[in-house]
């Protein structure tokens, strides 16, 4: 993979997470670019429905303001795959034959998205209903924002690793 982009919002402040997810985006470094976007999560001032989407939707402006689908590469676009818990869940076998297909047939920049406190807008989750785009999920439990970045940056480290031939990756 060329290039891999993670979209975030916060800052890591747990300690021991921080010391994570540093290890593992060092060991990235020696099979792709790797870049961590950090925006400034909104404020949700109060919980109506009304409130919560009006967020909602500025996040999802934010994250699209960093997502350039022209952004240089080959192919013209960019693959997008947000986090979501209505994603597709996905073995890291499956991680690895898209991640191939995104590095032979679209130019190998993949964006990563996890969303804020609200998740993500509907808007964000309708760009990733067509290939080479997807919304991905870790399955049906909730987890922290924080752990979802250090889960995914391992989750990258070993699908890289397992497509350079590497043993780290251990399936079976």
């Amino acid at each position: 993979m060329k290039k891999i982009t993670l979209i975030c919002f916060g800052k890591l402040k747990i300690p021991g997470l921080s010391e994570t997810f540093a290890e593992y985006q060092k060991r990235l470094a020696r099979y792709t670019t790797f870049e961590v976007i950090e925006l400034k999560p909104l404020k949700v001032e109060e919980k109506s429905p009304a409130a919560r989407e009006r967020v909602c939707l500025k996040e999802a402006q934010m994250v699209l303001d960093q997502f350039d689908p022209k952004k240089a590469n080959s192919s013209g676009t960019q693959t997008l795959w947000i986090f979501d818990e209505t994603g597709t869940p996905l073995k890291t076998s499956d991680w690895a034959k898209r991640f191939a297909q995104i590095e032979q047939k679209h130019g190998g920049e993949l964006t990563l998205v996890i969303g804020g406190s609200l998740g993500l807008h509907e808007s964000l989750i309708k760009k990733t209903q067509h290939a080479p785009h997807l919304a991905v999920s870790f399955g049906p439990q909730t987890f922290s924002h924080e752990l979802t970045r250090v889960v995914l940056v391992e989750q990258l480290y070993r699908v890289l690793s397992l497509l350079a031939g590497h043993p780290y990756h251990n399936e079976g």
